[in-house]
């Protein structure tokens, strides 16, 4: 029950960046890729740390050198690479398309966390992310073998694929930064970091252009600045420390339902049947991975349980650690 308002939170979150490919979608004829990343996260970040000065939690900001350039990887993998290859595929694919294509993420998620933090998965776990991985293939090839032969993919299709995969890598890192940081200086230090990265890129190329400027444009900035921005991105982070990697990533699949329904209702975009059947085969395979990691956790607990029974030396000599660590902690831990 103490977490209930964490997955609550993440469900939140993840219906408000559904929306997130319909205002990319609306701002990119007003303003280059990078531009809006740049703008959207120096804003975030400007907020958060008038937040965190302004509430005294400046000291918070100080951490060890390893755990900065950790915050700095973040901020250029979930800020500069994911949210520049998303707002740049948009330019070539539907906001519905983006949005389905996007629900491949906790399957890339689940993935990542095998090779970088060593979650295992069982049979069912990797059957669970080639069947997401063929409702992807699905949505990408809009169901036609013809564009799978030839190899005719779009490259807004493809660029929203890689973003996605740039996400993932950006909440393996957050996981990693569980319990040594909190939230809203995680997200200051890498929305700044992330909005830099995006100004020198842009500078560098020649990219960082305004087309036009009108008021639906700046809705939607305001939109991915207050909403899709500084309430998501701290909410996400806190309730991540809180359920996990794994929990977390796979609440992103509620992102492709609500990024649908809004290019539908709102931008009047098409939603065909191979896309549906793709969205449904992602879902489908992202609860079978889940339920295999449900299934190790409660193999593995067992499994200690049981060392601990018939040796129960290693019992005595656990509890004894333990009892030791409590004596040396300092208070307010």
């Amino acid at each position: 029950m103490g977490k209930a308002k964490y997955y609550v939170l993440l469900v939140l979150v993840t219906m408000i960046w559904g929306a997130t490919p319909a205002c990319g979608k609306l701002l990119s004829t007003s303003l280059s890729p990078l531009m809006i990343t740049g703008l959207r996260f120096a804003c975030i970040s400007a907020v958060l740390f008038i937040w965190i000065f302004a509430t005294g939690q400046q000291k918070d900001l100080k951490m060890p050198r390893n755990l900065f350039l950790l915050l700095l990887a973040m901020g250029f993998m979930g800020v500069t690479v994911h949210n520049g290859l998303l707002f740049t595929g948009l330019h070539f694919t539907t906001a519905t398309n983006a949005a389905l294509i996007e629900s491949i993420g906790p399957t890339a998620t689940t993935i990542l966390a095998f090779i970088f933090i060593g979650e295992r998965l069982t049979k069912f776990g990797w059957l669970g992310i080639a069947i997401s991985c063929l409702g992807a293939l699905c949505i990408v090839t809009k169901g036609s073998l013809q564009v799978l032969l030839e190899l005719r993919f779009n490259i807004g299709d493809l660029l929203v694929l890689a973003c996605e995969v740039a996400w993932s890598y950006y909440t393996i890192l957050g996981w990693k930064t569980h319990g040594r940081v909190k939230s809203a200086p995680l997200n200051a230090i890498s929305s700044a970091f992330g909005a830099l990265c995006c100004f020198v890129l842009g500078a560098a190329t020649g990219t960082l252009e305004v087309y036009a400027w009108n008021n639906t444009a700046l809705y939607g900035f305001l939109y991915l600045v207050i909403f899709s921005g500084v309430f998501a991105f701290v909410a996400w982070n806190m309730a991540l420390a809180k359920v996990g990697a794994s929990k977390a990533g796979v609440f992103v699949y509620i992102v492709p339902l609500t990024g649908a329904l809004v290019g539908v209702l709102f931008l009047g975009e098409s939603l065909h049947l191979p896309q549906v059947a793709g969205a449904v085969l992602i879902a489908l395979g992202v609860l079978l991975t889940v339920r295999s990691k449900v299934e190790i956790s409660s193999a593995k607990a067992s499994h200690e349980t049981d060392l601990l029974k018939k040796f129960p030396e290693l019992k005595r000599e656990a509890e004894a650690a333990a009892q030791q660590c409590t004596e040396k902690a300092p208070e307010g831990k």
